[in-house]
Order: C-alpha cells, then sequence, then structure tokens
C-alpha cells in the first residue's frame, strides 16, 4: 500500500509547490464561498483568493459589501492569487482525504494528489477587493453560543422588503449593563436582552444586515462548544473573529425605528398559553382564512377562548384555544403565518403569556423560559 502523504511529508524535490490537507483546505473554502454571490457581473467576484506565506495559508472571498476570511496550516512556497470558487471546491471535493499539492504558474493553478491533477485558471490576486482596516471600533468578547442565540432570534422578525433597507438587519444597541437585540418587518417585532460583555459600553447603535447576519449565524454555528468570539462595531463596519476565522463588513446605513413604543410593559388582559397549542389552534383556525391575508380571530373572555377564521367563498374554521384569559372580552384578529413564527421561536414546549393592550394594540408575547426575549404580532381587523 502506497505511504499517505501528510503536510509533515517534504514535497517531490524540484517543485515550487505549496502543500496543504485537502480537508482543511475544502471546508475553509466552503466557508468561506457563502459569501460570493451566484450570479456576478464582477469576474473577481466570483473567486475566493488564496494567500499563502509564512506557514499559513488565508482564503478570502467578498460580495465588496462582506468579506469571509479562514486561515489554514501550509508548508511550501508562497502564493498570492484567486481561483473561481465553484471550480476550486469541485476540484478539491473530488481528492480523496489527505495532502494535496498546489502550484501557481502562468495564470493557472495546478492542484495534485498522486496522479490526479485539476489546472484552474486565475485572475491576479491585485484586483481583488480586500477590505479597509476596522478604525475607531468598540471591541468585547462573547461566547459564541449565546451570540448565535441572540442573533438567531432576532432575525425571524427582519423584513425583506428593501424599499424599507433599514429594516432588512438586526439592530444591536447598549442599554444599560445589556446588550439588545431588535429586528422587525412591520408586522412583527423581536427584542433580545443579554448581560452586555466587559468592553461593549462604548458601542454604539448598529444594523447588521440581513446577509451579514446569515453569514454570522453560520459562522457561529460552525465555531466550537465553548469558543469565544470577538466582535467590533465602528460606525460604518463590523468584524466578528475568532483569530483564524472572521466575518466583516458593512454595517447598513440607516436609522432603526422606535420599536419600544409599541412593546408596552402595562396591559388590559392577559391570556397564557402553551406555544405548541397556541401555535395548532392558530394553524387549525387559519386553514380556512384567505390565502392573501391568513387573517384569524381570536374572541376571548374569561370562559371561552377560540380561534376561527373564514374566507369569501364561505369556508370558515372554528378551534377552541386551550389557555387562560384574564381581562376584558375582546375580539383581535392576527395573521396566521406571523403568529405561528413567533410561537415556533419560542419553541413547543415553554408557557406563552400574551399581553393585550385594546383590540388596535400590539400584542406582546413574552415566556418564563425566555426571559431576555419580548415579541410582538401587529393585530389585524378582526
Amino acid at each position: 500500500m502506497p505511504e499517505a502523504d501528510t503536510l509533515e511529508r517534504p514535497a517531490p524535490a524540484g517543485t515550487a509547490v505549496l502543500r496543504v490537507d485537502r480537508d482543511a483546505l475544502l471546508a475553509a473554502v466552503r466557508a468561506v464561498s457563502q459569501t460570493v454571490e451566484r450570479r456576478n457581473t464582477i469576474p473577481i467576484l466570483s473567486n475566493v483568493m488564496l494567500r499563502a506565506a509564512d506557514s499559513f495559508l488565508t482564503i478570502c472571498a467578498s460580495d465588496l459589501d462582506h468579506w469571509s476570511m479562514r486561515t489554514i496550516d501550509c508548508a511550501g512556497a508562497k502564493i498570492d492569487t484567486t481561483v473561481e470558487a465553484d471550480r476550486l471546491i469541485t476540484a478539491i471535493d473530488t481528492l480523496r482525504p489527505g495532502a494535496v499539492d498546489i502550484s501557481h504558474a502562468d495564470g493557472a493553478l495546478t492542484i495534485k494528489q498522486g496522479r490526479s491533477s485539476r489546472k484552474l485558471m486565475t485572475i491576479p490576486s491585485t484586483e481583488f477587493p480586500m477590505p479597509k482596516p476596522l478604525a475607531h471600533a468598540t471591541s468585547f468578547t462573547i461566547d459564541a453560543a449565546p451570540l448565535l442565540k441572540i442573533l438567531d432570534t432576532a432575525r425571524i422578525a427582519v423584513s425583506t422588503e428593501e424599499i424599507r433597507y433599514y429594516l432588512c438587519g438586526v439592530f444591536l444597541q447598549i442599554e444599560g449593563d445589556k446588550l439588545v437585540a431588535a429586528a422587525t418587518d412591520g408586522h412583527r417585532v423581536v427584542q433580545v436582552k443579554h448581560p452586555a460583555p466587559a468592553g461593549a459600553a462604548g458601542m454604539g447603535d448598529s444594523i447588521i444586515g440581513t446577509k451579514a447576519v446569515n453569514l454570522i449565524c453560520r459562522f457561529l454555528a460552525d465555531a466550537d462548544a465553548g469558543a469565544q468570539v470577538e466582535l467590533s462595531i465602528s460606525d460604518k463596519f463590523y468584524r466578528v473573529g475568532t483569530g483564524r476565522a472572521n466575518i466583516e463588513g458593512k454595517l447598513v446605513d440607516g436609522t432603526f425605528p422606535d420599536y419600544r413604543r409599541v412593546l408596552r410593559d402595562q396591559h388590559d388582559a392577559h391570556m397564557t398559553i402553551q406555544s405548541a397549542e397556541f401555535d395548532r389552534t392558530i394553524r387549525a383556525a387559519g386553514c380556512a382564512s384567505d390565502g392573501k391575508t391568513r387573517g384569524v380571530r381570536m374572541d376571548l373572555s374569561r370562559n371561552h377562548c377560540e380561534a376561527s377564521a373564514t374566507a369569501q367563498d364561505g369556508s370558515r374554521s372554528v378551534e377552541p384555544m386551550d389557555g387562560s384569559y384574564d381581562g376584558p372580552t375582546i375580539a383581535v384578529g392576527v395573521n396566521a403565518m406571523y403568529a405561528q413564527s413567533i410561537a415556533k421561536m419560542f419553541g413547543p414546549t415553554p408557557t406563552l403569556q400574551l399581553g393585550f393592550a385594546g383590540e388596535a394594540a400590539v400584542i406582546v408575547i413574552t415566556s418564563d423560559d425566555r426571559p431576555g426575549v419580548t415579541a410582538g404580532v401587529m393585530p389585524m381587523r378582526a
């Protein structure tokens, strides 16, 4: 059986090659390529940059607004070029685990492993857009797991309407001793509070865009258990890093609305119901609603709670709600899809507390299982 290649085993004599581990390279290229837009009119933005020096290979991808970087161990020659991301992934993925040799000459990148060979054309790295240094930023360290939970919870309410670009992201700010994340699409609002890490006090209000939030969440999900990340925020840029991996980019240039006005603390009525039961009854009642509005009416009194929906063609659905209600008799409408999304955000097991301040006020939803999370659903005409 032939001897397996490793990074420690020298490359063939007389060749200026870079030796890297295939699995490490594949994982790094796949991770950064999530930043690459699939439809590009600028060829260099379809490429990832490969820069090897001092026994480290840095892989970087960009869409001009965000940059993802990974650094892995290597041995051998220096390389500084760019190559198409999709082709590189396929070329590496079809090789066997172990060491691979990479060389760059005459505008082409050659990847070899045993008798297998791949030749990919390159674009000079001088054309690749690199991020500007992060100046005057507030930096602090936070555990990856809670930061993921904060962003993943808030992004449920991020808007997809690009005309209101300032809602297309998660709003971050420091409020007293709390790190606060919020998002709203005008139909839902979610606020998450977490103890502010040391060093975060000087952070200014910022909006991290939807794509950046998604990239950061994937990045944090891949982090090792117990890992910490450094979060840096300046007036226009952000960066999240763990030493050998980081994501950075531009913040949304806009002013986030005062969402706290609708998240009232005082309510005239309260309802307590299990999250799974709330989700089930809204879904059951919504089966007969019109597809466009997805409106569900909740009729609530101390002795009777039910959800119902009707459609223009005469369809109707009524479902009792197994919850307890305290307050005056009211009838309030909600969008079934938005209400269910909030229930799913809390999970199936928690008990939800719904606060009502009248039929036209936002329904505020909290849970003792998630003390830092407050959500709101805008009412519809019942």
